[in-house]
């Protein structure tokens, strides 16, 4: 297939207000009006509210059809196609408690095995809010005068006399100023050029996430050092990935969950082998001084930290990057 499953499914979402995949679950889309929130003043545009029934499962043809028309294949390959998606989401959901499909939302499995699903908001499916982002309203206050304080006002202006004295203490203050603006105008190009040259000296070179991973890097690596070193060999997961030219919204940033931070390459890619054996999109990030091993990571904030709640049960050392 040229594009994965979740690729159509997300196709359909703009087009239909229900789209089931046969062996798994029905998605539900409800028209959604223009929202404000009266406490962070963030007006958001009409979009498509997407909710979850795992009752649906009955195949009614057409996602399968719609997928056989795109590719160019048989009914009977997009149905096998179909049901190979479905499988693969039921054991990963089973297996790891999370599932994430792109664009789609965040599935994770509750305490009586019941289905919890979070929209992945980044994405607004209704077609007539194309383009429209969320935006935030600018509070104008005005302060509103009874004409008595007006007319006090005006009238304790009137009464204000200046002698001799009052004259001198005026210029001895309003002279020395306006010299100070005039050289402040006549060498403006000199201060800017000095704020440009204190605007690339940092004396500070280490932040937040170098610290969080000093603090547990020596924890790690004593556990994994410890083990077996010769390292089996690492199954990879096919990615579910979906074509990024379709995407509305592009994220501005990544949340990661970090399951561990390591000095040792040996200890790391131990603990990637061990995650991916577990069905587990895991992999090892880039970009810093330890080797950061990467449960999984998200484009949401909301769902990153719901995922790591679900995480912290299994390890409870695991923590949240962003970059």
């Amino acid at each position: 297939m040229i594009y994965p499953v979740e690729y159509y499914i997300s196709e359909l979402l703009f087009l239909h207000d229900c789209v089931i995949i046969p062996k798994f679950g029905g998605f539900v889309g409800n028209p959604k009006s223009a929202t404000i929130n009266s406490t962070t003043g963030v007006i958001s545009p009409p979009s498509k509210q997407i909710l979850f029934n795992v009752n649906l499962k009955t195949n009614d043809g057409l996602l399968i059809s719609h997928i056989a028309n795109k590719e160019s294949i048989s009914q009977q390959k997009a149905q096998q196609e179909v049901e190979k998606f479905a499988q693969k989401c039921n054991s990963k959901l089973s297996k790891s408690s999370i599932l994430r499909i792109k664009d789609i939302g965040l599935f994770t499995l509750g305490k009586e095995k019941n289905i919890i699903f979070l929209q992945d908001t980044s994405k607004n499916y209704t077609v007539d809010a194309f383009g429209l982002k969320a935006t935030h309203k600018k509070i104008i206050t005005r302060e509103k005068s009874t004409e008595k304080e007006f007319k006090s006002t005006v009238k304790n202006i009137s009464e204000i006399n200046f002698n001799v004295a009052d004259l001198f203490r005026v210029a001895a203050v309003m002279i020395p100023l306006a010299l100070i603006s005039y050289l402040s105008i006549s060498q403006q190009d000199k201060i800017n050029s000095i704020y440009a040259q204190m605007a690339t000296f940092s004396p500070f070179t280490l932040n937040s996430t170098t610290e969080i991973e000093d603090d547990i890097i020596q924890k790690n690596d004593i556990e994994y050092s410890s083990s077996d070193k010769n390292l089996s060999e690492i199954i990879v997961e096919e990615e579910i990935a979906i074509d990024d030219e379709v995407s509305i919204f592009i994220p501005s940033n990544t949340y990661y969950i970090i399951a561990g931070a390591f000095a040792e390459k040996e200890n790391a890619y131990k603990l990637l082998n061990e995650l991916r054996t577990s069905n587990i999109n895991a992999e090892i990030l880039d970009g810093s001084n330890l080797l950061r091993v990467s449960y999984d990571y998200f484009y949401n904030r909301e769902d990153a930290i719901l995922a790591l709640n679900e995480v912290k049960r299994d390890i409870p050392k695991a923590w949240l990057l962003t970059k």
